[in-house]
């Protein structure tokens, strides 16, 4: 195989990021983060809806309403009206400011939340386990030790819960804590439920891919597909299975089914055009166009040059130009430069 083709790894690496691939900013704004907030002149700033947030004169939704928007927008003032939030006399504000407190690294938030997991209202309890379930990794054996007690907690109300939406999330909270087992415990009961409940399929699937059981999760998914056989996320969790198993044909198979039955979705059509590129470059283009199209993304109008650069196609340099509106300028020279040099060109 020529070694411009892209290798297994490289494939595996791209996919995981289609996971949760969403556009990027960067190629649209040379470089700087986009932004995605409404015209300032309708909606307030960071720093005024701090002061909305802090102030007590304000009605508790209000203020609530202030702690949700500055999790879109953290910043030092953000920070500060939600530290004081979380010693706020109102539970509720209490709530929403460990909520808000998502956008920040995990130290700040583990020294903020900490004292809260002693907090006397069960709710604000709930939230920063909640909160901090998904930093398990993150924490040193002395936080896990301090989580244990709260975490413990949490669940034994989603069980006591026992509706979809907090198995589901109980769910969740094994896995983030490496309890596989009883994370798939929960997926079954769910299944059980209803055969047709997707998530739960892909839940189990999950479990199995982290204790690196592709072989079981691939057959949990067949298992899925066989009851639910219209169902594109199945074939998009298949496809990402028969990836990391080594089987390529099959993958793009799969990737195939999945775009098709989605239609519009622009990442399965992506990642549809990236697996066929070793099997059929014309039709991984068309893929890879029908993303852009889709989506208008620059990021997958980068992915078709890209692949029409590698295989020497004559509409390569027109690409390149489209992008150009669309891309800093050191990103087109850079594909104009491997037009002319022509180094990365596949062979037959």
């Amino acid at each position: 195989m020529n070694r411009n083709y892209l290798n297994m790894g490289q494939i595996v690496l791209l996919l995981t990021l289609a996971l949760s691939f969403s556009v990027n900013a960067r190629l649209s704004a040379g470089g700087e983060t986009a932004d995605t907030s409404h015209n300032p002149n309708s909606h307030p700033s960071a720093e005024q809806l701090s002061y909305i947030a802090q102030d007590r004169n304000n009605p508790i939704a209000t203020r609530i309403d202030a702690l949700q928007q500055l999790a879109q927008h953290p910043s030092q003032s953000a920070l500060i009206a939600v530290a004081r939030g979380l010693k706020d006399p109102s539970y509720e504000i209490r709530v929403a400011s460990v909520s808000a407190t998502e956008p920040y690294q995990f130290a700040h938030r583990w020294r903020l939340l900490a004292p809260l997991m002693n907090d006397l209202v069960v709710d604000v309890r709930m939230t920063v386990a909640h909160n901090l379930v998904v930093e398990y990794s993150e924490m040193n054996a002395l936080q896990k030790q301090q989580f244990a007690s709260v975490f413990d907690e949490w669940i034994a109300r989603l069980e006591q819960a026992s509706d979809e939406e907090s198995l589901i999330s109980m769910a969740l909270a094994y896995v983030h804590v490496e309890r596989y087992s009883q994370a798939r415990q929960v997926y079954f009961r769910l299944k059980d439920q209803s055969q047709h409940n997707v998530e739960a399929w892909i839940g189990i699937a999950e479990t199995y891919r982290l204790e690196h059981n592709d072989f079981q999760a691939l057959n949990v998914l067949q298992d899925a597909l066989n009851a639910n056989p219209q169902q594109p996320q199945l074939y998009y969790s298949k496809a990402l299975t028969l990836v990391r198993l080594d089987r390529k044909p099959q993958a793009a198979q799969a990737m195939e089914k999945a775009a098709t039955l989605a239609k519009t979705n622009a990442n399965y059509w992506y990642v549809n055009g990236i697996l066929h590129e070793v099997f059929n470059p014309m039709a991984a283009q068309h893929s890879l166009q029908k993303a852009y199209n889709i989506s208008r993304n620059p990021q997958h109008l980068y992915a078709v040059c890209d692949l029409k650069i590698r295989h020497a196609d004559v509409g390569a340099k027109q690409c390149v130009l489209e992008l150009k509106s669309l891309a800093p300028d050191e990103v087109t020279s850079a594909l104009m430069r491997r037009i002319d040099h022509g180094d990365d060109v596949i062979t037959h």
